[in-house]
């Protein structure tokens, strides 16, 4: 392994060195301000100094990485198996949200990015509650992919940027707004639209698309769910059921296994007492062949959301449905857990209209809906 130590007036100018010296191999290993009156100084202001390394070993793009030093102590190590493509991207993601921490407080904006298309594009980004190191990597990316005389181009740098942002986030398998399985129920936490959602969908699949459809509900604790989807299956002239125990589940789908969907609506917990859902996680976590949205409300707060999602991550959501796009003006957030869990998004709600206000939605629409391009 080589090391070598970089000073620089920013930490855009160290990154760029860094790259320029080691290319897409080299690692940070600390960053800091160089200390005052050092011979690092730059014209009397603070410098970086930025230590990076890069591997020249022997091991080979394939190699599995060994667990960490902190899985080994916590006794739940596990081998990693990214390649070290991954893992090099994985440090890179790190590397910019160290480097951008730091110098913010010490960089003038307008420093952080060559151009001011690129700064721009950043601002907007950030705006829109995309998390501060997503927006720089989406931003470096979208200039790298283009030629030296377009990328100060604002237009240029956008469109490349949505391409960029599509390739971050995974797609549905279905196309045609129809669920990929027969079973599907809606999990999440209390007052994000859950019910409605399932009204939704009901109404789309029996309607429109003329499909025999079942209501289901499991959520015997919320004052009036029973008679809300109650009302809304008679309004929709399809069967509706009462599931009181989870352990009635099976019973019931195998009773309407003739229909072409079975739609759950679940009873809602706080993300901290998910102990009143256990029963349903265990359910939900033995059965693959049942199709789990969870269900969040894009007005939920970036870091809540992130909550709501890793707690709720024990019910084996495969897709994402966010509710009141139409209470928000910013959908940065969502874009984050996209790219963070991996989870295809299913379907977005803007509005109470049923089924109107449900829509799926692709790679191209997702992007312009978090950009506020729509």
């Amino acid at each position: 392994m080589r090391i070598k130590t970089f000073y620089a007036a920013s930490m855009a100018e160290a990154l760029r060195n860094v790259k320029e010296e080691f290319g897409n191999e080299g690692l940070i290993l600390s960053t800091k301000e160089a200390p005052a009156g050092s011979s690092s100084w730059f014209r009397g202001k603070p410098a970086v100094e930025v230590v990076a390394a890069v591997d020249h070993g022997n091991a080979s793009d394939g190699d599995l990485f060994t667990p960490s030093a902190r899985d080994m102590a916590d006794g739940a190590a596990q081998p990693e198996t990214c390649t070290r493509a991954s893992r090099i991207d994985k440090d890179y993601n790190e590397m910019r949200r160290t480097l951008y921490s730091l110098a913010r407080p010490s960089v003038p904006a307008g420093s952080i990015f060559s151009d001011r298309a690129a700064y721009e594009l950043y601002q907007d980004l950030v705006g829109n509650e995309v998390d501060e190191w997503l927006a720089c990597k989406l931003v470096d990316e979208a200039q790298m992919s283009l030629a030296p005389g377009e990328r100060g181009r604002k237009p240029a740098l956008a469109s490349a940027l949505a391409a960029v942002a599509r390739g971050l986030i995974q797609t549905g398998t279905a196309t045609d707004g129809l669920p990929s399985k027969k079973v599907i129920a809606f999990v999440g936490p209390t007052g994000v639209g859950k019910t409605t959602a399932a009204a939704k969908l009901a109404a789309y699949l029996s309607l429109e698309r003329k499909k025999k459809v079942v209501l289901l509900t499991t959520d015997t604790f919320r004052i009036g769910a029973v008679e809300q989807l109650r009302t809304y299956a008679v309004l929709m002239g399809v069967p509706f059921r009462v599931v009181a125990q989870v352990s009635d589940l099976p019973l019931a789908i195998q009773e309407y296994s003739q229909r072409d969907f079975i739609l759950i609506d679940t009873a809602g917990r706080c993300q901290r007492d998910l102990e009143g859902v256990r029963d349903l996680m265990h359910f939900l976590q033995e059965n693959a062949g049942i199709e789990r949205h969870l269900v969040l409300s894009a007005t939920t707060k970036s870091l809540d959301m992130r909550e709501i999602i890793d707690r709720f991550g024990a019910c084996n959501p495969d897709c994402l449905l966010f509710t009141k796009l139409d209470e928000t003006s910013t959908f940065g957030p969502i874009f984050n857990e996209l790219v963070r869990t991996q989870k295809p998004l299913s379907y977005i709600a803007d509005g109470q209209r049923v089924p109107e206000d449900l829509h799926a939605v692709h790679g191209d629409q997702i992007v312009n809906i978090v950009f506020n391009a729509h």
